[in-house]
């Protein structure tokens, strides 16, 4: 019955970010890595010389090529995220009743993700390639050490530790500060814990090990990186802190002092608590817990520090190791409670999900209808050519406005010499209601009828604005 139950929670945390990357519209890269760009990315060598991130690379040319890739990309990488979480309370102490109060609370953080975050991470497929699956390695080797720790008897297969050693290679083709974030963290592990390993895992660290750094050298072997260091690169540089787009720079520019200083004094002070309240437990295992994931929030981000650009996907790292930490010490904390914080969470979830697959339907569906409306505004003959505008760019990464788009552009729009003109959200739609019941004999037909409909909307606000 257990089980079941964890299953169904899982298959439908699969539905719910699955949809949401099924749906997510295509914007900025990914209109390029969806397109010739990434369909000679590997073919034309553009890989030996563009970025490390191979595996990153080629997980979002695939996802914005194929609908499938996307929902099964969006499903499974931040379901896992949540399984590993409630894993890791699991090896600090059993729970009571079922069990999922952790992969709850994660979850819900996740859907809530500060907005900067979420448009760069779910709102966007490049952003989600790269820095999502990322967040994943981290958390298995703290797992693992977490099973491992002062277990003598655990026992690994061969086939397992092969798989392991793979992942520990793969998991450093992803995103820069992760693939130095895991060479960090095993280090530190084989230093100060191998002792408390058994004579198997210890194998198995040393595969870790030799994985992680295989995977770190074939990363940065890349050509992208010797341009980088020797500042002939156009995008991406290595200088000091104040300059171009590193983090207190990003910071700066980005966000008020207003909440910079909130939003700082709140991380500071979970810290500083997280680190007396680590202090005072018996439970060895939840301090290694803590410590470790709280050392990862900072060193994960450090290299923005002289590194740019940075920008808040950066941050879902480390927002995720912040999560971990409070989901996994409120479970244990309020333990006795799970019969009541499992549905509330639950529920809680559910709501999130579902309201976050709507708004991706709506993106979507907006992104399709511009489409089609831009190839049909190609075929004739004016001055003007309308753009659709989305009901918000709350939670997508759109760095302007979808007229002013030169990605969208060079793709959809033919007659780029035309005066460019939005149509506000509920403008269109109102547009397309009043078509909704008639019947069209094709595509061209319903386009023409959509268009008419626009240009009398053009005709009431011009006639509003006199």
């Amino acid at each position: 019955m257990k089980r079941t139950a964890k299953l169904s929670f899982y298959f439908v945390l699969f539905i719910i970010f699955g949809l949401i990357g099924m749906w997510m519209p295509l914007l900025g890269d990914d209109l390029h890595w969806g397109t010739y760009f990434g369909s000679n990315y590997f073919p034309n060598g553009i890989f030996t010389y563009y970025d490390g991130r191979y595996l990153g690379d080629l997980l979002v040319i695939m996802m914005t090529k194929i609908k499938t890739v996307a929902f099964l990309a969006y499903g499974i990488f931040p379901t896992t995220i949540v399984y590993l979480i409630q894993k890791i309370r699991e090896e600090i102490t059993p729970t009571k009743n079922i069990g999922l109060v952790s992969s709850a609370i994660a979850t819900t953080a996740i859907l809530l993700s500060p907005v900067m975050i979420f448009k760069q991470i779910l709102g966007w497929h490049a952003g989600f390639a790269n820095y999502l699956p990322s967040a994943i390695f981290p958390l298995f080797m703290l797992y693992l050490v977490l099973k491992n720790y002062e277990n003598k008897h655990v026992h690994y297969y061969r086939t397992q530790m092969v798989l392991i050693f793979l992942a520990a290679v793969a998991a450093q083709f992803f995103a820069e500060h992760v693939t130095l974030l895991n060479c960090f963290n095993v280090v530190l592990v084989w230093i100060f814990f191998r002792k408390h390993f058994g004579s198997e895992f210890k194998k198995v660290l040393n595969l870790i090990l030799g994985g992680n750094f295989l995977g770190a050298i074939l990363m940065f072997i890349n050509g992208a990186y010797i341009k980088i260091l020797f500042g002939s690169d156009a995008y991406r540089s290595v200088s000091g802190s104040g300059t171009k787009d590193t983090l207190f720079h990003y910071l700066r520019i980005t966000y008020t002092p207003k909440h910079l200083i909130i939003v700082g004094t709140a991380v500071l002070i979970f810290s500083i608590f997280t680190i007396f309240y680590s202090l005072k437990l018996k439970n060895t295992k939840q301090k290694i817990a803590n410590f470790a994931l709280l050392l990862s929030t900072y060193v994960v981000i450090a290299p923005f520090i002289v590194v740019s650009p940075f920008g808040s996907r950066c941050m879902f790292a480390s927002y995720v190791f912040l999560v971990t930490i409070f989901a996994v010490n409120f479970d244990i904390f309020f333990n006795n409670y799970g019969k009541i914080l499992l549905p509330l969470f639950g529920l809680v979830t559910l709501i999130l999900g579902v309201r976050m697959d709507y708004l991706s339907h709506d993106y979507g569906q907006t992104f399709d209808m511009q489409i089609r409306y831009s190839q049909y505004q190609n075929t004739i003959t004016r001055d003007t050519q309308y753009f659709l505008q989305y009901r918000n760019d709350r939670y997508i990464w759109m760095t302007g406005p979808i007229q002013t788009d030169n990605n969208f552009s060079e793709l959809y729009v033919t007659h780029k010499d035309r005066n460019m003109v939005p149509i506000n959200y509920y403008d269109w739609t109102d547009a397309q209601r009043k078509l909704k019941n008639k019947r069209f004999k094709n595509q061209t037909d319903y386009m023409k009828a959509f268009d008419k409909q626009i240009l009398k909307k053009v005709k009431l606000i011009q006639a509003k604005e006199k």
